[in-house]
């Protein structure tokens, strides 16, 4: 099978491939460093456990119920003019974090910021939607990219409040929310559409059209499938972040080598997202999607089965492989399904979709963990990933029979 080709491969110039790029790099890698230092901040400022949890959490919250609506609105207003107001909020409100200290402070802050990291995000995708045309090859070496930001951002950020403090490391973040916003503005046709209308206030109040627009695009069984499917990766992912360091840590693991067992996870993703391209022309980009998916899931399941440094780097190592196969086949097969106009809304119904797993997963996982012990976590909720991914594969079955009769 050959790997289909860019859509409108002769109008895209190496600046729209670059800016589409630099986006991915500086959009999600904003997420994992504000995971990195608003722990580190909220202790400063005196908050307890159950405070800092909550802060990290409430990044998600709007993202839940609103990214459709952002999603729709890069669509109607244009990707590159929403995500360069988007960047330049965050920047500013990055900067107002030490100027607050307080904990009210950090959960607004929180709430608000997050939604903005996560739709920045969402734009990003946009945009490679709109270049690639599904091109696996291409959307593989965006999540190298990507990957790359989420490796490197958090190692910076981490590095500049160890030297320069709270004062410091937020600049940074906000730093890199201005670049983003940059990238975008400057280079509007790697967005997608953009209009030239004025930006009214009535555009900015969510709409009852937007939302069944969203959720209808699951009238496809194949969209329907692999929105199932990416929420199954986003679990797997979420999963990870939350117990795995926890894991590590009770059997007595440093944390350097913690930090090497993650890191290598990442960069093992990145560079596996590289070879889909590859892959593709050889098996159905469906299949390898799903297999890797339930291949990563199942290796994150086994890695309670190993207590030794080298094993356990073996099976992460594994882990990040699969998921970063499947993360840009995702990406990838979404984007063929859906169209140009639709590609912010497709993104925005993912996130919805993810975020969702993501905030509910981890919570059953720690319930299960409570009430038998870490293993058995991990055992069962591998066990509940994989049926997932496997439940809509009949559906799947028949929807590519049918398009392939058509």
């Amino acid at each position: 099978m050959r790997a289909p080709r860019e859509a409108g491969a002769a109008d895209i110039t190496p600046l729209n491939r670059l800016a589409v790029f630099a986006a991915g790099f500086f959009s999600l890698s904003q997420i994992p460093m504000m995971t990195l230092i608003v722990p580190l901040w909220a202790a400063d400022i005196g908050a307890g456990p159950l405070w800092i949890g909550i802060t990290v959490s409430l990044r998600a919250a709007l993202a839940m119920f609103f990214s459709i609506q952002a999603g729709a609105l890069m669509d109607r207003l244009g990707t590159a003019r929403v995500c360069g107001a988007l960047g330049v909020a965050a920047a500013l409100l990055a900067l107002a974090y030490p100027l607050w200290p307080s904990i009210a402070g950090l959960l607004l802050l929180q709430t608000v910021l997050g939604f903005l990291h996560v739709t920045c995000w969402i734009g990003a995708q946009a945009m490679i939607g709109t270049l690639a045309g599904g091109n696996p090859g291409t959307m593989g070496r965006f999540t190298f990219v990507t990957t790359l930001g989420t490796f490197l951002g958090p190692l910076l950020v981490g590095l500049v409040w160890e030297f320069l403090g709270p004062w410091g490391a937020f600049a940074l973040v906000s730093g890199w929310s201005l670049a983003f916003a940059l990238i975008a503005t400057a280079t509007p046709r790697a967005g997608g559409a953009a209009s030239g209308a004025p930006v009214r206030p009535a555009d900015l109040v969510p709409k009852w059209a937007d939302y069944v627009a969203g959720f209808g695009l699951l009238r496809s069984p194949i969209v329907a499938c692999f929105m199932v499917i990416s929420s199954a990766l986003a679990a797997t992912y979420a999963m990870r972040h939350t117990f795995l360091s926890a894991y590590l840590d009770g059997i007595a693991f440093q944390g350097t080598e913690i930090g090497i067992i993650f890191g290598s996870m990442a960069l093992s993703g990145g560079v596996a997202g590289l070879t889909v391209g590859y892959l593709s022309r050889y098996v159905r980009p469906h299949w390898l999607t799903i297999a890797a998916t339930m291949l990563g899931a199942l290796s994150f399941s086994t890695l309670p089965l190993f207590t030794g440094f080298w094993p356990l780097l073996v099976v992460s190592l594994a882990t990040g492989i699969c998921t970063g196969l499947a993360f840009p086949l995702v990406l990838s097969i979404l984007t063929r399904e859906i169209s140009v106009g639709d590609q912010g809304l497709s993104a925005g119904l993912r996130s919805t979709t993810n975020r969702t797993a993501s905030l509910t997963i981890p919570v059953i996982m720690g319930a299960v963990i409570a009430a038998t012990d870490m293993a058995f976590g991990f055992f069962v909720m591998g066990a509940v990933v994989i049926c997932i991914v496997a439940a809509p594969v009949p559906f799947l079955v028949r929807a590519l029979r049918r398009a392939n009769r058509s």
